[in-house]
């Protein structure tokens, strides 16, 4: 008789965070589409596409933006999220 094992990996919450405005339009402003935001974030443009709709993300993905963008992430995030 086989014994199977199964490992419940614990769920993290990550807490999402508002952003300011939408990442296209600060995108533009610095002569960007959403596809060389996308490279030069390191997300994909499905990811990117999904922020822009929601207006959140994880902390660590709007460093990645507000990095690609040259800004600083509280330029790009509400500080009351």
């Amino acid at each position: 008789m086989c014994c199977k094992r199964f490992f419940v990996r614990e769920r993290q919450e990550v807490s999402k965070m508002k952003l300011k405005g939408n990442i296209e339009v600060m995108a533009a402003c610095k002569g960007m589409n959403m596809g060389q935001l996308a490279e030069k974030s390191e997300l994909s443009r499905q990811s990117l596409s999904t922020i822009k709709n929601c207006g959140t993300c994880s902390a660590l993905t709007a460093v990645k933006i507000a990095t690609a963008l040259g800004v600083e992430i509280t330029d790009i995030v509400d500080e009351a999220s």
